[in-house]
């Protein structure tokens, strides 16, 4: 004894396809409808994590992006000028300015500055940068008091005021910076 989808299936024709095709239609929805609710429950995300932080899917994303593959894909992207199609659609405007107005990339910046290398690097560029000026500063001092000591002994042997021994030669005055003893 055969069902009516066997015999509808035999005997073909427009008979078979007008009973196929309903039940072919129902089939697949009630297929789409059972994979969305696997694909919707917590078992399905936890064996998506586990398979994505494997390692054997490190070692396939590795060989992926080392393989031809990539370099295919970098060659079409140039010779199709993607980019510059996508720049003068305006699309990498759209998308700059949606990322920047997500509330998820200012707490990543947040979290960034946060860390511990970032401010550690930041307090050495600092005292970095302090060391530089300062060095600086002290350059310029002992310049300007230069300067200023020649103007004023150019000044005093104009004016004839000036005894001979009263100002120490150049080389015995200390720098600015030099401790006493």
């Amino acid at each position: 004894m055969s069902s009516p989808v066997e015999s509808a299936l035999r005997t073909g024709g427009s008979l078979g396809v007008a009973v196929v095709r309903p039940l072919a239609r129902g089939m697949s929805g009630a297929a789409i409808a059972g994979l969305d609710a696997v694909l919707a429950s917590r078992l399905a995300a936890e064996v998506v994590d586990r398979v994505a932080s494997s390692p054997l899917a490190g070692r396939a994303l590795s060989a992926a992006l080392e393989g031809p593959l990539l370099d295919a894909l970098a060659r079409d992207l140039v010779r199709y000028r993607v980019a510059e199609r996508l720049m003068s659609d305006g699309l990498v405007e759209q998308a700059t300015a949606r990322v920047l107005e997500s509330e998820e990339l200012w707490l990543l910046v947040e979290e960034v500055a946060r860390s511990p290398a970032v401010t550690d690097a930041i307090a050495r560029q600092s005292v970095g940068f302090a060391d530089q000026v300062a060095g600086g500063v002290r350059a310029r001092s002992r310049g300007a008091d230069t300067w200023l000591e020649q103007r004023a002994r150019r000044l005093l042997r104009r004016r004839g005021t000036e005894p001979p021994d009263a100002v120490p030669p150049p080389d015995s005055v200390p720098p600015p910076d030099a401790v006493p003893p």
